[in-house]
């Protein structure tokens, strides 16, 4: 990217598992990062020659959207998510029912939905918690939590219905799709590759003079080791963790959700993309925690059946593997006492990146739910 200073060669040993990193490169700085990229002698690949006229395309895509229709065959704004949630809840009011669980910065509702059967008398049953959508441009990750609230629900994957029902006499499902509507629809209408969320941050050099910065990443906000590895104190950084925890509205909203049925929830598990990882506790610290038996036989199991759908690979490894984070949602809800605390990185491995095609919605949400499957067979 254009963060990249031209007369700084490029060393090996970079974040990422066996010192691979993606990168991306103006046009302008093509040649001389690859120039340091040659001089060090490391091996690369070209993944994609225009990643803009790609980006180009996927706007017209968007475009193609039916307004008020939702299906799994495009990626459509929080609008449109929120409605079908509300359709999902109508049409299977025996079982499902949605709620807000807060506002974000921008005013947008935080929409979640709960299934189990026997709704109205489920409050006591065990809660499983899953949320996609905390980095905005991961697309596919909301996508996937939608796709789950379908196939609970029989919308899809109707072949496993017998199993779903068996599991919603068992649990009560809480689905959080969309955890940060803000930069998404940023992500849609301005920046594809916005990150954060959109609330003013602070100036650019600690001078406003130099413009304004936006955002705080929410996945580094949790009271997790905060502010520590992982983060930088630059307001503008992709990574910047805010002035102290739960300062943004989403994170305050998951937080006090999530702590009032704390004694509950016996499956914490976000969804993000992209790398095709299981990723463990913890992720800020190279010590494994006491129950690292425990969160290696879910991943295997997850990342198994994931293989056995399509034959794509996940990597079941720690989140400090990938590289040291501080403030991640899985590490607070560990910290808290849920156990099976995981995230999932969705496809693919790079050659798209954050711009999965939406015709890979679907066999990502159907591995994952076999995945997901086998995770609650952990518990």
């Amino acid at each position: 990217s254009s963060g990249i200073n031209a007369e700084w060669p490029l060393r090996p040993g970079g974040e990422g598992i066996g010192g691979t990193v993606d990168i991306l490169v103006s046009p302008g700085f093509y040649q001389p990062v690859l120039s340091s990229i040659e001089q060090a002698e490391m091996n690369y690949e070209v993944l994609d020659e225009d990643v803009g006229r790609e980006i180009e395309e996927e706007k017209k895509e968007l475009l193609r959207a039916i307004p008020g229709v939702f299906d799994f065959t495009n990626y459509y704004a929080v609008r449109y998510q929120h409605l079908h949630l509300d359709a999902l809840a109508r049409a299977h009011s025996d079982k499902a029912e949605t709620f807000s669980i807060g506002t974000s910065y921008e005013g947008r509702d935080l929409k979640a939905i709960r299934i189990s059967n026997n709704l109205v008398n489920s409050d006591s049953k065990p809660m499983i918690w899953v949320d996609g959508g905390i980095h905005a441009r991961e697309w596919v990750s909301h996508t996937v939590v939608m796709y789950f609230a379908n196939a609970l629900l029989g919308e899809v994957e109707q072949q496993k219905q017998a199993t779903f029902n068996s599991l919603l006499d068992k649990y009560q499902f809480v689905l959080l799709p969309m955890s940060n509507p803000d930069g998404y629809e940023y992500s849609r209408s301005s920046n594809r590759f916005w990150r954060k969320t959109r609330r003013p941050s602070g100036c650019k050099y600690n001078n406003c003079n130099y413009g304004r910065c936006y955002g705080i990443d929410p996945n580094r906000n949790f009271d997790a080791d905060f502010g520590n590895k992982g983060v930088s104190r630059n307001p503008c950084s992709d990574v910047y963790p805010g002035k102290q925890a739960f300062s943004e509205n989403n994170t305050k909203a998951m937080r006090d959700y999530i702590l009032k049925n704390l004694s509950q929830i016996k499956l914490y598990l976000s969804f993000h993309s992209y790398s095709q990882l299981f990723l463990k506790p913890i992720g800020y610290t190279t010590r494994k925690p006491k129950d690292y038996a425990t969160h290696d036989a879910a991943g295997s199991a997850a990342v198994s059946a994931i293989r056995n759908t399509y034959g794509k690979v996940y990597k079941n490894i720690r989140s400090v593997e990938l590289y040291p984070t501080s403030g991640s949602s899985q590490d607070w809800a560990y910290l808290k006492g849920i156990v099976h605390s995981y995230t999932i990185e969705l496809r693919d491995t790079g050659r798209y990146g954050f711009r999965l095609p939406a015709r890979e919605i679907v066999p990502t949400g159907k591995e994952n739910l076999n995945a997901f499957i086998a995770l609650l067979n952990q518990l």
